[in-house]
């Protein structure tokens, strides 16, 4: 990757953290949780799903490098009553988002038209947080929780329309789950009851799953992230008195390694995180409404933080 192509990936990285710090359905404000934009890549553009005004769900492309932000109307008035998760698959993009009477709403649509499909992935009275959504070879994967506090995930085979139900676990917060791919697994990060950071993960295909237990009682205040890296799974969260937390665990092993991203009081959001090659970056919102950025190169303990934005820039 070149130092700019870096650059570019590294802006897009800070601003979905920033979209992030807004989407943490349970950990902030019902205002705020509502406003929260979802960002991806794709074929040499960056897309990004949003709520618009009078709860419409808007979608923004823009082809890398140029500064042309194309707009879409992904769904009208009165449909959207979450933060957006967005993902894409090849030639298609997808976004899952709560919506009305807490249903949970799936749209897609092909790259380079502007129409967009609907599915209905559970019906009302089912989802109580914003979802997230990822891919898996040619199946788009839906979490989210719903009124009792069960964590629920939906399957459906790309073309099909049918989408599968699981419980995953009970007694979650309603705070937004995190959820990603890799190889022939799907792993999901979420708040647990005594605010408990969970990670559960099942096979595809196989309907089973496997919860551990990655940080205990009173060490989660917000919505987790979770990203994948040379075989494990990190997961980013922010503990009560405002830590920046990181966890890092070697698949198959079950043993979560915790370190101190930035110390007591400095975070305000939940926060987002990603890899790329052999460092995992952070971003969260500080005090005074800063946007800070934390990297590590893999293997090691030492953090390093950058500001992105002073005070009084976001939120």
């Amino acid at each position: 990757m070149s130092r700019t192509a870096f650059r570019r990936w590294r802006l897009a990285v800070i601003a979905a953290a920033a979209a992030t710090a807004l989407t943490a359905a349970g950990a902030l404000t019902p205002a705020l949780a509502a406003t929260g934009p979802s960002m991806t890549v794709n074929h040499g553009s960056v897309n990004i799903a949003v709520p618009g005004p009078h709860n419409s769900l808007r979608f923004y492309w823009a082809v890398n490098g140029t500064a042309a932000w194309n707009p879409e109307t992904v769904a009208g008035p009165g449909t959207t009553y979450s933060a957006p998760s967005i993902t894409a698959n090849g030639n298609i993009v997808n976004i899952a988002v709560q919506g009305p009477d807490h249903s949970l709403q799936f749209y897609w649509a092909f790259d380079g038209t502007t129409t967009w499909h609907v599915e209905t992935v559970a019906g009302p009275g089912t989802t109580f947080s914003a979802p997230s959504i990822t891919i898996n070879g040619n199946a788009a994967n839906i979490s989210a929780v719903e009124a009792d506090g069960t964590l629920m995930f939906y399957w459906a085979v790309y073309g099909t329309g049918t989408w599968h139900a699981e419980a995953v676990a009970s007694n979650v917060t309603d705070a937004a789950p995190s959820m990603v791919a890799t190889g022939n697994a799907v792993n999901i990060a979420a708040a647990g009851a005594g605010g408990r950071l969970m990670f559960y993960w099942a096979y595809n295909g196989t309907g089973t799953w496997h919860p551990e237990t990655v940080a205990g009682i009173g060490t989660t205040y917000t919505s987790p992230s979770i990203s994948v890296n040379n075989g494990g799974a990190n997961i980013a969260a922010v503990s009560p008195k405002g830590y920046l937390r990181f966890y890092w665990a070697i698949y198959g092993t079950g043993t979560w390694h915790p370190e101190t991203v930035a110390g007591e009081g400095t975070i305000i959001s939940a926060p987002s995180i990603t890899a790329n090659g052999n460092a995992a970056n952070i971003s969260a919102v500080g005090a005074g409404d800063q946007l800070n950025f934390y990297w590590a190169v893999n293997g090691t303990p030492t953090w390093n933080a950058e500001t992105v934005a002073g005070f009084g820039s976001v939120r």
